[in-house]
């Protein structure tokens, strides 16, 4: 018997956040349609299930710290030791189906097709204020007034393998690669490929942020002094954080600190120094 190993591309497209969290000893507490929530999976004790993954999306959302991702992103939020390498060894180990020899396969007969995550499809945008739902959204998570003329309503859809057509919707705020950054009332994650938001200003000064969320906070809370504004988006451009922030004289970050390893915070001295 032979065990296949998975890279980054085959897990994200075989292996299933709902199959990996079993792998872990992990079952849905409550399920509602294509939406599955966990118990004491990101923390212990819980109380209440705070962690959510879309079946359909493939994708999963902290309702506590409002982070969300993939199953790549799940695991590096899982296993905080590990980098992306090791994660994704760990999910491989965990998830790689072993394979029969080739006579076995024969006898087998067809060999099964894989599953995929379905494909997203932007539909439109919109300023936000159009969709009721959205403002509620935002609303709740009191960031209406710092997200007006900044995010957008983005409307996008699904076809599964069955050619089933979903559509869904939520505010969102287009990345430096052409993604969007979407959050809505049960999901939040990314739209294409992922990437950070680099507002040019001035060449000599930058202020660093880890989200958007972030950054329109401190934009409502203060008059823009012209700075370059970088915002990481997604923990995993820590690198290419450090690159860009090592190009600047004056760097300024606003996320905890807990946050800065030491990937990073050579950059920020050396930028200061």
């Amino acid at each position: 018997m032979i065990t296949t190993f998975l890279n980054a591309g085959s897990i994200r497209e075989q292996v299933s956040l709902s199959m990996l969290l079993s792998r872990l000893g992990y079952q849905p507490a409550k399920s509602s349609g294509d939406e599955k929530l966990y118990l004491n999976v990101l923390r212990d004790t819980e109380t209440s299930p705070t962690f959510a993954i879309n079946t359909q999306l493939g994708m999963w959302f902290d309702r506590f710290t409002k982070k969300s991702g993939d199953i790549i992103d799940f695991g590096m939020a899982y296993w905080t030791g590990l980098n992306s390498d090791q994660v994704i060894e760990k999910i491989s180990l965990l998830c790689a189906c072993p394979q029969e020899n080739n006579v076995n396969n024969q006898r087998a007969g067809r060999k099964r097709r894989a599953v995929k995550i379905p494909y997203y499809h932007i539909a439109e945008t919109r300023p936000i204020g159009c969709n009721p739902e959205i403002t509620a959204y935002l609303q709740s998570q009191g960031i209406w007034e710092i997200a007006l003329g900044q995010l957008k309503e983005v409307y996008y859809y699904v076809v599964d393998e069955k050619h089933r057509r979903k559509d869904f919707f939520a505010a969102g705020w287009q990345n430096e690669n052409g993604g969007w950054e979407v959050m809505g009332r049960n999901f939040a994650g990314c739209l294409g490929r992922k990437g950070m938001t680099f507002i040019a200003g001035d060449t000599n000064s930058l202020i660093l942020f880890e989200d958007f969320i972030s950054y329109l906070s401190w934009k409502y809370a203060n008059r823009p002094a012209g700075h370059s504004i970088l915002v990481m988006n997604a923990p995993e451009f820590l690198s290419a954080a450090k690159s860009r922030a090592a190009k600047f004289r004056d760097v300024t970050v606003f996320f905890g600190k807990e946050h800065l390893d030491e990937q990073l915070l050579p950059a920020i001295e050396k930028a200061n120094s």
